[in-house]
């Protein structure tokens, strides 16, 4: 598909624009190649209102929202896939059925993109704290270099500035993987943060899952690279499937090649070479997850021959991302978090051990995906520092139910606040905070229900946290 003229007149149904600018930019850039677009998407007009008021130069577009029709499955000659569609929709199923070739936004911007120096980074949790950090550490040694993908930005938008020496960072889900298998896909250097339980309510075990996931390194060959890390049960095997040059990071043990931590101190190793780069001290976002993110982080640059100064002012100028353990606001000396994208048990359970000293207060709560939460009710039991614990409670969260039950069958001695909106939660929370409290929203679980998505979520901690007097 390097000859965009072979979209023009094409009939193509974009299935599924949704909010977060995959679906927006690919049919933008559909639109401007002079295809025959019709986007479906289950969510009504007043739903997508953003989405579209975009989209209002293109009138030759046709939509179909709030539901989705087999006739606009069929008689097309391409369909676009949102990666939030899972594989066994029954609309793509018909379109299988009648021949028509299923494609991404992915998928296509990689059949064009006129770069192949391409840096791809996965896994369950930390990517978009990797991709964040890679992204500030190139730029800042004056590189070329773009980035999209999972994190918000839609890779049609970067195309227009890649040039064939550009690099090119991707974050990458898996659904988003699953969507580029007819590709074999093969990034120079793959990262692969970790593999943890998630989205067992789209695959039918975590094994399917982590397939899934492995996806980013299983194509790669002897020239190419893959990080990833020894503490995960997961990733640690990976090296016995791929031919590809693996660099680890461990927090826990000392790597034969790349980085470890050892006395607080951040060390890189490859051949005969070792070298510091960084301290516990020089970090600024809280939690030992984000200490293997840095040292992810710092494997791509030293693979890439950045200088070790690059890298290590790199780590000390970056202060997180945003909806990840986000500081938003300290008020009398009371301080909040927003971790809104800390919709696994695991995920949550890490932020809490990153507070290990700090009287905390903790909100969560939210909609199931078929996790275990023995894990993260064990951590708020045995964790001295929760103070109080807020639970969100909406007819669809479930999760909410899963965790109240769990904690009040282990005898939880601390009162469980139940709350119907963020803003209650949050005045509620102030309330009942003391000086150098931490206020912590990490929900271990989807915001489907009360918001729109997680960014909404964390929209409404953050709205709610600056309303306070």
């Amino acid at each position: 598909m390097k000859d965009l003229s072979v979209l023009k007149n094409k009939k193509i149904t974009v299935m599924g624009l949704g909010l977060n600018r995959g679906g927006l930019g690919v049919t933008k850039f559909l639109a401007e190649s002079g295809a025959e677009l019709l986007v479906t998407d289950l969510k009504k007009e007043s739903e997508l209102k953003d989405s579209l008021n975009e989209l209002k130069e293109y009138h030759s577009i046709k939509y179909v929202l709030g539901e989705h029709r087999v006739e606009d499955f069929v008689g097309r000659d391409m369909i676009i896939q949102n990666p939030g569609v899972p594989r066994y929709s029954q609309y793509l199923q018909i379109a299988r059925e009648n021949g028509i070739p299923i494609e991404t936004d992915l998928s296509i911007f990689l059949r064009i993109c006129p770069s192949k120096k391409i840096i791809a980074v996965g896994g369950t949790k930390g990517k978009s704290t990797v991709t964040d950090l890679v992204y500030l550490i190139f730029c800042r040694a004056g590189k070329d270099i773009v980035h999209a993908g999972n994190i918000g930005i839609s890779v049609f938008e970067i195309l227009p500035k890649i040039k064939p020496d550009t690099l090119v960072l991707l974050e990458i889900s898996s659904w988003q993987l699953e969507g580029i298998q007819q590709l074999l896909f093969k990034p120079h250097v793959a990262v692969l943060t970790n593999i943890l339980p998630d989205h067992l309510d789209r695959y039918d075990n975590f094994e399917d899952y982590a397939n899934s996931e492995g996806l980013i390194c299983k194509y790669l060959e002897k020239t190419d690279f893959l990080i990833t890390s020894l503490d995960n049960s997961v990733t640690k095997n990976l090296s016995r499937q791929i031919t590809a040059d693996v660099l680890w990071f461990s927090t826990e043990r000392e790597v034969s090649q790349g980085s470890y931590l050892e006395n607080d101190k951040l060390l890189f190793r490859c051949a005969d070479k070792q070298v510091q780069f960084a301290e516990i001290s020089d970090i600024l976002i809280p939690g030992n997850h984000n200490i293997s993110n840095i040292m992810a982080a710092a494997n791509v640059g030293f693979i890439l021959g950045l200088s070790l100064s690059d890298i290590s002012e790199g780590i000390k100028n970056f202060q997180g991302v945003p909806n990840r353990l986000e500081k938003i606001r300290t008020l009398k000396r009371i301080n909040f978090y927003n971790d809104t994208c800390a919709t696994t048990p695991e995920a949550a359970a890490a932020a809490i051990q990153s507070f290990p000293e700090t009287p905390l207060i903790l909100i969560l709560g939210g909609k199931d995906k078929r996790l275990n939460y023995d894990c993260l009710c064990r951590n708020i039991i045995n964790s001295n520092n929760i103070v109080q614990l807020f639970v969100l409670r909406h007819p669809e969260y479930d999760a909410s139910e899963i965790i109240i039950k769990k904690l009040e069958e282990n005898n939880f001695q601390k009162k469980i606040h139940i709350c119907q909106s963020m803003l209650e939660a949050v005045n509620n929370a102030y309330c009942l905070a003391k000086p150098g409290t931490n206020i912590l929203l990490s929900p271990a679980a989807t915001s489907f229900g009360l918001f729109i998505n997680e960014f909404d979520r964390g929209k409404a901690f953050r709205q709610a946290v600056y309303e306070l007097l």
